[in-house]
């Protein structure tokens, strides 16, 4: 069907149109050629036009495009061609000789001077494609690099910069690498006063005479460059307006001027900030070089701050005794000091419950003066379980949350700390929440944290909480787990009603929000402690003794001791063409020891769901092989938790449309116990077997995607069981019978990406 509606779609051209089809280019060596794979990805990018997106036979674009027809109006036939559907692209709008030429410039950049391009045209009915063959050679390698022959102050300190040149004898003579070296040397000047400098100011020749294959490059500085571009600039005095509109009639009523150090003045009608801050913010110092990287700290800053829209600085050039000077003039435009907000939101989580949410907040970006931000909020949810698979189920959940932000680490100590590049971050919080289940228990819970936020890079964030309270109360319970919790008063007390003291501490990479990598990673990697240091000053301390059941308690409550850390990994992987590899690794371990012999209950893992491994639903897998009993399958499951996680997936995704994407998908985990527990049988963790209790399921699924929103739709199967009762490691798919599809295929409706 699919290769019917790819011809379909021929017969729609004109008798003299045929269908672009692509191209392939093949590199003949006629000698050995190293990264044979970065030629051809390079000629790649420089091939124009793209053809009509493919899946297996069919072109869905087109097809959608042809199908609609001419439309009369505006409706849903002009929305199919125009929004969806993309147009043929014809062979007769190609210019193969315009592409022989850019591949060969751009084989000529990457040091390939000796090149050769030829094509050749093969056509078939109504379909037209092209077949480009490149002759290459060794390229040609970098020799020395020669410093400029001037003798004048910004000679010199080209010279300076050389000596840490990229441009490394031996290697493959690149374009890019000449353009890189030239912006790192107008980087470096930029830092040392010459404001008005320009990388296209800097010239390099090319000197491929030497022999050898190689390429010596000589430094030079163009003649016609301007006065200015050859001076060296120092700071003069920074006026701050710090009230800035976009009136000049107002601008033009200032009046009151305070000197916050020498240099630097503060306009500020209103009173509004503290120039304690402000200062701190600003690192361009009266009487130092003009320095690029000041420059971008003072605006990283501000901006950070939290408290401007706008953030604008001027430099006014002025002679001072004979030296040429800038004054600063930083333009800061305040946003809206306080404001309020509700938002009304639908919800689905991987546990399958969705349901309607409300959130109000009032937040004051300018708490205290100094760019403090204080935030109170408050949020209600009703959440219902969406599976027909599992007993019916709801939960609501209340919450009160209130945070004040300071813009600056706040230490119990003095300490001189380089300025950061990006704004750190002081937090401290207060929440309350209450959470009711109908098939579980209802919870409360009081938290108070203190900690640091900041950012080493654009790319790299750190979150450290050195001090967590955390205190939880059971209230009523389900019938059905009632039993099971009032039974063992440890087990009660050992999950839900103690309290938590301790550190957190959590790491982020992320490289995709870095341009230009041609693969991306995230990195999260969690560490949590609790109970340590209290434990240590009742026991060592204080002399506490322990209560009749052998724990320490504070106020008549249990505390928790543990050690938790887990790190989620994963990989992006462009394939071309909208299609993407996506591998993930979430591996984690929690130990209870001390005061406690359980882990808390929120602090166990769990596994199975719309962002795990979808062939399960949440909650319902392991630990280990154990399979909970008749009276609480598809029910919440207190004991479908565990100390050990190991999770993998794999997806590969692909463009159907703009809008609609697609994806095929493998995921694969389980958790388990540290210890043995008469109440999930089979459910520890050992080196030698754990592998063979590995679930496996795989599915295929459809997300819609309109930037600022995503709607996924994932249909999933298991492969692997870890609890069946067959001998087979892997469980027959049979998709052609009804009771199958019945029985195994798990529906999952999320928001966003699974990771």
């Amino acid at each position: 069907m699919l290769f019917a509606s790819g011809c379909s779609s021929l017969r729609f051209l004109e008798e003299n149109e045929r269908l672009y089809t692509g191209s392939d280019i093949r590199v003949e060596k006629e000698e050995k050629v190293k990264d044979v794979g970065e030629v051809k990805s390079e000629l790649e990018r420089v091939k124009r036009p793209e053809p009509n997106s493919r899946f297996l036979f069919w072109r869905p674009r087109l097809w959608i495009y042809n199908v609609a027809g001419e439309p009369t109006g505006r409706g849903l036939r002009h929305w199919m061609r125009n929004r969806i559907g993309r147009p043929p692209v014809l062979f007769e709008e190609t210019s193969v000789e315009r592409n022989k030429r850019l591949m060969e410039n751009r084989l000529y950049n990457m040091g390939f001077f000796d090149r050769r391009v030829e094509y050749e045209i093969r056509e078939k009915p109504k379909k037209a494609s092209v077949k480009y063959t490149v002759y290459i050679r060794t390229p040609y390698e970098f020799g020395e690099v020669h410093p400029v022959e001037e003798e004048d102050l910004l000679g010199e300190h080209i010279n300076l910069a050389l000596e840490e040149t990229t441009i490394v004898p031996g290697e493959p003579y690149r374009l890019q690498t000449l353009r890189r070296e030239r912006e790192r040397i107008d980087r470096e000047l930029k830092r040392q006063g010459f404001f008005y400098f320009n990388p296209d100011f800097i010239l390099f020749r090319a000197d491929s005479t030497v022999g050898n294959r190689r390429v010596d490059i000589h430094t030079t500085i163009k003649a016609d460059i301007p006065a200015a571009a050859r001076r060296q600039y120092t700071i003069g005095n920074v006026y701050v307006f710090a009230d800035y509109l976009m009136d000049p009639a107002q601008n033009a009523r200032r009046t009151d001027t305070l000197k916050i150090r020498e240099g630097l003045y503060l306009f500020d009608r209103e009173r509004q900030f503290d120039p304690g801050p402000l200062g701190k913010a600003i690192f361009l110092e009266r009487g130092e070089l003009y320095d690029s990287g000041n420059h971008d700290l003072t605006l990283n800053h501000l901006l950070g701050l939290g408290v401007f829209r706008f953030v604008n600085l001027r430099f006014v050039e002025r002679t001072v005794d004979g030296q040429p000077t800038l004054d600063v003039r930083v333009m800061l435009t305040p946003r809206e000091k306080k404001s309020l907000s509700a938002e009304l939101r639908g919800v689905t989580k991987s546990n399958n419950f969705a349901g309607p949410g409300i959130t109000g907040s009032f937040s004051n970006v300018n708490f205290l003066g100094g760019a403090e931000h204080f935030r109170l909020s408050m949020n209600a949810a009703y959440e219902t379980l969406i599976s027909r698979q599992q007993d019916p189920a709801s939960s609501w959940e209340l919450g009160l949350e209130s945070e004040l932000t300071f813009p600056r680490f706040i230490l119990p100590f003095r300490v001189e700390l380089p300025a950061p590049r990006f704004v750190p971050r002081t937090k401290v919080s207060l929440s309350l929440n209450y959470l009711s289940r109908t098939d579980a228990f209802n919870l409360t819970s009081v938290r108070t944290e203190f900690g640091y936020d900041w950012n080493s890079n654009i790319s790299t964030r750190h979150r450290l909480r050195p001090a967590v309270f955390n205190l939880f109360f059971l209230g009523a319970v389900d019938e059905d787990i009632e039993e099971i919790l009032l039974e063992g008063p440890l087990l009660r007390r050992g999950l839900f009603e103690q309290f938590l003291i301790g550190s957190e501490y959590s790491f982020f990479y992320n490289s995709q929000l870095r341009s230009g990598r041609p693969r991306d990673w995230y990195f999260n990697f969690n560490l949590d402690v609790s109970g340590n240091l209290l434990y240590l000053m009742l026991n060592n301390v204080f002399n506490v003794s322990p209560s009749e059941e052998g724990d320490y308690r504070i106020f008549g409550q249990s505390f928790s001791q543990f050690s938790r850390a887990d790190f989620d990994l994963r990989n992006y992987q462009p394939l071309g063409s909208g299609q993407r590899l996506v591998t993930r690794l979430r591996v984690g371990a929690g130990v209870p020891y001390g005061n406690s012999d359980y882990l808390p209950y929120v602090k166990q893992f769990h596994i199975g769901g719309s962002n795990s491994v979808r062939a399960f639903h949440p909650r319902s897998l392991g630990p280990g092989v154990y399979a909970p009993h008749d009276t609480l399958q598809g029910r919440f499951n207190i004991y479908q938790t565990g100390d050990i996680i190991l999770e993998a997936n794999v997806e590969y995704r692909f463009d159907i449309t703009n809008v609609i994407k697609g994806a095929l998908f493998v995921d694969a985990g389980n958790i388990w116990r540290l210890r043995e527990d008469e109440n999930t049988p089979g459910g520890e963790f050992f080196f030698d077997r754990f592998y063979e209790q590995i679930a496996i399921g795989a599915g295929t699924g459809l997300r819609f995607d309109v930037n600022f929103f995503l709607l996924r739709f994932d249909f999933a199967f298991p492969l692997a069981i870890p609890y069946s009762d067959t001998q087979r490691f892997f469980e027959p798919v049979q998709p052609h019978r009804w009771s199958w599809l019945k029985d195994n295929i798990i529906f999952n409706l999320a928001i966003g990406y699974p990771f």
